[in-house]
């Protein structure tokens, strides 16, 4: 089954598409794991506490969720000069991308960086819709041999990455739901972030 393209064919405008995409959010509200999520919340915090570097690694939509994370943490969450998340998104410097695609693949450009910068302690959160993007579970491999905490969050079937993560976090969708799935990796950014953000003492309407 493909939901999205069900939806459209069935759909008589846009009205009615856009009812079922809000319809199809609203189930993976209904089904998503709290308990997991809190874990992740935990992990991240904890981090912020021990000094710990978090890494956010994904490809393509997704990658700009990561940068939205570290945008999030490292300035929407500081305050004044109580310790803050030391946040990194390893796809924001294109030069090292670019460069480590090139000269090794594309499926090294997470994997190389983060056997460079990794220290034990430090978490890598990744984010992929099929969970089977191979740069993506060879950085959790990177993650894994250098004693990094573990985090994925993966819709479709969940894929090779959930093995591979300390708190996995799955949101089964079909095939073609991309921009759902993206969209909740988008909301888990946004409730987590808020609460730690105000949990450290910073309320959002500063």
């Amino acid at each position: 089954m493909h939901h999205m393209a069900e939806l459209f064919h069935k759909s008589v405008d846009f009205t009615e598409y856009g009812i079922g995409y809000f319809e199809r959010l609203a189930h993976f509200f209904s089904i998503i794991d709290l308990e997991v999520m809190g874990r992740i919340a935990d992990a991240l915090d904890k981090a912020r506490t021990d000094g710990a570097a978090i890494y956010f690694i994904a490809n393509g939509g997704s990658s700009a969720i990561a940068s939205h994370w570290v945008n999030d943490l490292l300035v929407g969450a500081q305050l004044g000069d109580r310790p803050g998340f030391r946040a990194y998104c390893p796809t924001d410097n294109s030069s090292s991308v670019t460069a480590i695609g090139n000269d090794s693949c594309f499926e090294n450009i997470f994997a190389a960086q983060l056997r460079v910068h990794l220290q034990p302690g430090d978490v890598v959160y990744a984010m992929s819709v099929s969970g089977n993007s191979e740069n993506i579970v060879r950085g959790l491999q990177a993650a894994i041999d250098k004693g990094a905490t573990t985090i994925g969050v993966s819709g479709m079937t969940g894929g090779r990455m959930l093995g591979l993560c300390d708190i996995p976090l799955h949101i089964p969708a079909t095939a073609d739901e991309y921009g759902p799935i993206e969209d909740m990796f988008s909301i888990v950014e946004h409730l987590i972030a808020g609460y730690l953000t105000m949990k450290g003492g910073k309320m959002m309407h500063h």
